[in-house]
């Protein structure tokens, strides 16, 4: 009697991500992913269940990628002011192009669905919680957040088009606008902070 095949979850997910990108998440169904990798939907159904709980993978994954870039800036930066916000804006910057239509079509989708949007409002408070709007240099490291975000929704979601160029130009921008601990920002704001806030 012969073994049943291994199911590889991993290049499940992977399909679920090249049927978003081609389709969008409306196009998402147990049938296209089984399609995608080749497999039967009864591969699809035997790994996860429900088309629910594929999206719940897809949405750990995702975030777990993120976690693991933040991670990584937080690891090499943590101890700098307004690291917090310097750590997003740099997984937002680093998350490749499939990463972005996947989270942000998920994001679109799922946003419209009461629990789903209540799990996503919890993470952007909490992420928001975490910086210091009090100072002129916090409310910085705020817009940087905001601004890092629209550019990653709009690539993902396909409403705006970069080359490499524009995007490496583009996050250069955004990064600029968090302080990083060369100039005091306590008691001024960005535009009286002198010389020293831009090249030490």
């Amino acid at each position: 009697m012969g073994r049943r095949p291994t199911i590889d979850r991993e290049g499940l997910l992977d399909a679920a991500d090249r049927v978003i990108a081609k389709g969008g998440v409306t196009s998402l169904t147990i049938d296209a992913v089984a399609r995608a990798a080749g497999v039967s939907k009864g591969g699809v159904l035997y790994s996860f269940g429900t088309k629910d709980a594929l999206i719940e993978a897809m949405l750990e994954r995702a975030g777990k990628s993120y976690e693991r870039l933040v991670g990584d800036y937080l690891a090499a930066h943590g101890d700098e002011p307004h690291s917090t916000a310097a750590a997003h804006v740099d997984a937002s910057h680093r998350e490749d192009e499939l990463s972005a239509i996947r989270a942000s079509a998920l994001l679109a989708s799922l946003v419209q669905t009461p629990d789903y949007r209540s799990e996503i409002q919890g993470y952007y408070r909490e992420l928001l919680d975490k910086l210091d709007t009090k100072s002129p240099g916090g409310r910085r490291a705020l817009t940087a957040v905001l601004a890092a975000e629209g550019a990653f929704l709009l690539r993902g979601l396909g409403l705006a088009q970069f080359d490499d160029e524009a995007w490496e130009s583009i996050f250069a921008d955004i990064r600029a606008l968090v302080p990083d601990g060369r100039a005091t920002d306590t008691k001024k704001g960005p535009e009286q902070a002198g010389p020293n806030s831009e090249d030490g």
